[in-house]
């Protein structure tokens, strides 16, 4: 088709937008999967572009004890945009994946994500004994908040065993387990990009680290 709409969301409205009049079929798409910056450039066939970007997962904090385990960090933010005439260039960013909390210690918040307007979004660190908010993504078509990890529980040896949090989900994928009594949290799964870390599960033997979180994301379709 050499036009048509993207639906796009409004809360619980969605809205069909017109795509600009130079938008054609599909050339080609890339993908920018591993933290670190460079820069897009336009190829000569290239008219408008729809770019879609994950900011990276915060790390999961590690559990402090043998009895409380550690939160799972929050996913990076998702944010899109429909540029109708691209510019010649882009230079980006691909938000790094927060660290993993030591024992007893918070994670580290993920790497925003930036292209073309786009800022962020970054994972919120899991933090002990409760989380942090993750920040909007903003400067996007559509803008989404990450998800939150899920908080680690208490317990204690001999009777409720404390688990880790969960690392908060990605839209392309889940996040990093927080494992039971006994274990250590993990971080996001392989190919989950900007997921959360999971938290730490502590043991007899004390505390464990929690999980790192996964690196953001960068898709750039190319329309002629």
């Amino acid at each position: 088709s050499t036009s048509g709409n993207v639906l796009t969301s409004n809360g619980s409205t969605w809205a069909s937008t017109a795509l600009g009049a130079g938008s054609g079929a599909i050339l080609r798409i890339t993908r920018y999967t591993t933290a670190g910056s460079g820069t897009w450039t336009k190829p000569s066939d290239t008219v408008s572009v729809l770019i879609k970007t994950i900011a990276g997962g915060g790390g999961g904090s590690g559990s402090a004890s043998s009895a409380q385990a550690g939160s799972g960090g929050s996913s990076g933010g998702y944010a899109e945009i429909y540029i109708a005439t691209a510019a010649s260039s882009y230079a980006y960013v691909v938000g790094a994946g927060g660290a993993a909390g030591t024992t007893g210690a918070d994670g580290s918040a993920g790497g925003e994500t930036t292209i073309a307007g786009i800022s962020g979004g970054a994972g919120a660190r899991g933090k002990y004994q409760g989380n942090v908010v993750p920040t909007t993504p903003s400067g996007g078509d559509i803008n989404v908040t990450g998800s939150g990890g899920t908080g680690g529980t208490f317990g204690n040896a001999t009777s409720t065993f404390p688990a880790g949090g969960c690392g908060g989900t990605s839209p392309m994928g889940g996040g990093g387990q927080g494992l039971g009594y006994g274990a250590s949290g993990t971080a996001g799964g392989s190919g989950v990009f900007g997921s959360g870390g999971g938290g730490g599960g502590p043991n007899d033997g004390g505390a464990r680290n929690g999980g790192a979180g996964g690196a953001g994301y960068i898709e750039i379709v190319e329309y002629s």
